[in-house]
């Protein structure tokens, strides 16, 4: 896929992306989501067995903004003064549930939104295929941290900074119904694929229609989230199992009932 589709592509979806790592000593990518707003709640759309690995850790995560380039970042979610709700259970398998929502407190959301974006999930539920969609080139893509890439560590005056790598992976949209979705990666990128996508999980499946400048770019002009990335089939090319639009809408309208008159 052209260079400047996938940047088209990347300058979209990367507002509504998360990276969750491991702070301290060694840090390291260990999952991804989607920053998400339902009615009046706000939070991060991720898979339950990234959830339940973070909160294992029993540290503070840190949140790394993927769209601020190389801008050193320190901010820290405490999960346990936060409330997920989830659903699916270990073992996950490729069918299963395994989809959660961390409800953000407002103090944090305003911190947040600074500098990224909320999805709006209502909209996102109801918005319609763009107009002439035969005019545009559809484009679908998996955006989020991948372990395999983190960088080596440096410390200097105490502080241990470690790089972090987003990576948006493109494919060919495979077996798309309610619950679950699958992307297939382009064979041509072969080479450039990590050898495991871990650290993806909870990443956003995105559509994306991009139109064509007359100076030759492109501009993105319509998106919507259809997935959340979960786990990975290795192959020739590899495929990413995404928990489908279903789910998505499932538990945002759970958390919504269980929320009601608590927000």
């Amino acid at each position: 896929m052209p260079d400047g589709i996938s940047d088209a592509v990347l300058d979209r979806v990367r507002h509504f992306t998360i990276g969750f790592a491991r702070a301290g000593e060694a840090p390291a990518a260990k999952g991804s989501g989607v920053l998400i707003k339902h009615g009046e709640l706000h939070g991060i759309l991720t898979c339950a067995h990234v959830d339940k690995y973070l909160r294992q850790l029993k540290q503070p995560i840190g949140l790394v903004r993927l769209n601020r380039g190389l801008a050193q970042q320190s901010g820290t979610l405490s999960l346990d003064e936060v409330l997920t709700y989830a659903a699916g259970e270990a073992p996950w398998t490729k069918r299963g549930d395994d989809i959660a929502f961390i409800h953000l407190p407002a103090h944090l959301v305003g911190n947040i939104a600074k500098d990224s974006v909320f999805l709006d999930a209502e909209k996102n539920f109801a918005k319609p295929e763009p107009d002439y969609p035969s005019s545009l080139i559809q484009v679908h893509s998996i955006f989020g941290l991948v372990e395999q890439f983190t960088g080596a560590t440096t410390r200097q005056r105490g502080r241990a900074t470690t790089l972090l790598k987003g990576v948006l992976t493109s494919g060919v949209l495979r077996d798309l119904d309610a619950l679950t979705a699958t992307l297939e990666c382009f064979e041509e990128n072969l080479p450039d694929l990590p050898e495991s996508f871990g650290g993806t999980s909870g990443g956003g499946l995105w559509r994306v229609y991009v139109r064509r400048r007359a100076d030759g770019g492109f501009d993105s002009v319509h998106h919507r989230l259809i997935g959340i990335a979960s786990s990975e089939v290795q192959g020739a090319p590899p495929r990413i199992t995404c928990q489908g639009m279903g789910r998505i809408e499932m538990i945002l309208k759970g958390v919504c009932r269980k929320m009601s008159g608590k927000i």
